[in-house]
């Protein structure tokens, strides 16, 4: 196939515009700008941009007969499709330059999985379909089981294995809901990180619940801004992501997890442990907040949940809550109970495969240890050519593991928001999306608040070579 120069198609489903024509106006910029051609003549054949494009094989072929009724292309027959002298003209009087084509995007940072994991899965799900005509006994065995084989990978991360206290659902953000509309009260006041999961923060308001942002420094979440807040606005709940922190990669010191212990139990404020990107580091994990509670005997209420979906499959949603070890057994078996209610519950089809591969050695011993692998080198070349790339105002994060690191640029100022609209708008133009640092921030934080402009810059979405050629035009955009 021929080279795909930074090139990523963009669909509008819903649009009123036939699949095949957007794809066909697509491939017009893209033959203008050299890509998908093969020795500048020849467009890739019909199955290549099926591969592609993410279109069906009839879309494509609609796309190149449109292009032919157009005038860009002439189908040969048996060989396929060439350029007609009206696009070869085209193609001379444009040179555009192919950092111009549209659309990259870096606004998830959802890996793909890998081709042995999906070939696993699809075994997998082949074999947990025959939970569908079980009684209902056996599949409360299986469940069981399941529960052992979610806390013996909990055990890897260096949690206690407490499968009684192992909570599974439809995906990690169902977890969190459960926690805002089931355990946490309306009035509760919820601090968090000053960046943090847009989505969580949503459930939290949604829920009637007082969300107070907390500024960070490079150790994680400010103590003294902890006690500051505390003052005016004292807390029942303390949501963080200390393990490669979403949005800005940070992973907290073990100094200030403790810190953080110690000022959650002398306020009696229980803590939710987000680790949003579970087991992607890149050497060794950090401990967690629940087993450190723990080894230092401090009282305080831990609730630890977990994604797999970075690791398995972004659509493969399926999240685990490990409920506090202070928690009775009449506590714990109430809410089991709440969460089959409510329907939180994943499939037990989707578990049966999960559990499969997380029971697998291959899956920790290899697959986990080569995406770490290959993430931690993705990060290792883009801090290596930061220097470079970027002006001597901006500062890219130093991280320890996760899918993305954060980049920071100018001064403090009440008008980080605009400078960050105008940097994302910058690149979208050459082609790049980008996802502006206020995107992380609650909703209505006040408009005289005072930081610096930043992005996330994720490491999954695209190989090495296009990324460093993005981290590039970033460093010039902010030069501008």
């Amino acid at each position: 196939m021929a080279n795909r120069p930074f090139f990523a198609f963009h669909f509008h489903k819903q649009a009123h515009t036939p699949m095949y024509i957007q794809l066909a106006e697509q491939l017009q910029t893209a033959i203008l700008h050299g890509a998908f051609l093969v020795d500048g003549q020849q467009l890739i054949s019909l199955r290549d941009m099926k591969t592609v494009s993410g279109c069906s094989l009839e879309t494509v072929k609609k796309a190149y007969d449109h292009l032919a009724e157009e005038g860009w292309l002439e189908a040969v027959h048996g060989k396929g499709y060439y350029l007609t002298q009206r696009a070869k003209e085209a193609r001379l009087e444009s040179r555009l330059p192919l950092t111009d084509i549209p659309i990259a995007s870096l606004a998830d940072s959802s890996p793909r999985p890998g081709e042995e994991l999906v070939k696993r899965l699809r075994s997998a799900f082949n074999d947990s379909l025959a939970v569908l005509d079980e009684p209902s006994a056996q599949k409360k065995v299986r469940l069981a089981h399941a529960a052992r084989v979610f806390a013996d990978h909990l055990s890897r991360r260096g949690l206690p294995h407490f499968p009684e206290r192992v909570l599974s659902f439809n995906r990690s953000t169902s977890g969190f809901a459960f926690l805002a509309q089931r355990v946490m009260n309306p009035r509760d006041v919820v601090y968090v990180e000053e960046y943090s999961y847009p989505v969580f923060l949503r459930l939290l308001s949604q829920c009637g619940i007082t969300v107070r942002p907390i500024r960070m420094d490079e150790e994680g979440i400010s103590i003294h801004a902890l006690d500051e807040e505390h003052e005016h606005y004292p807390a029942n709940w303390l949501l963080i992501n200390p393990h490669h922190h979403f949005p800005t990669g940070i992973s907290y010191s073990h100094q200030r997890k403790e810190e953080l212990l110690q000022w959650a139990a002398q306020k009696n404020v229980r803590m939710v442990e987000n680790d949003h990107y579970g087991d992607l580091w890149f050497s060794e994990p950090s401990t967690p907040l629940y087993q450190m509670a723990i080894d230092a005997k401090i009282s305080v209420q831990v609730y630890y949940l977990h994604s797999l979906s970075k690791t398995l499959a972004r659509d493969l949603q399926l999240g685990i809550l490990l409920l506090p070890a202070e928690l009775s057994k009449e506590e714990l078996e109430r809410s089991r109970q709440i969460v089959s209610m409510t329907g939180a519950e994943p499939s037990l089809v989707v578990v049966e495969a999960a559990i499969k591969l997380l029971d697998d050695p291959w899956f920790s011993d290899v697959y986990l240890a080569d995406r770490r692998a290959l993430f931690h080198s993705r990060f290792q070349r883009l801090w290596e050519e930061q220097r470079h790339s970027l002006p001597a105002h901006a500062r890219m994060y130093p991280i320890s593991g996760g899918l993305n690191t954060w980049i920071e640029w100018g001064v403090a100022s009440d008008r980080a928001a605009e400078s960050e609209d105008r940097i994302v708008a910058m690149l979208l133009e050459e082609g790049l999306e980008l996802t502006p640092g206020h995107a992380f921030r609650v909703a209505d934080e006040p408009e005289d608040t005072v930081r610096r402009p930043a992005v996330r810059f994720p490491l999954a979405p695209m190989e090495e070579r296009e990324l460093k050629h993005w981290l590039y035009r970033l460093g010039a955009a902010l030069i501008r």
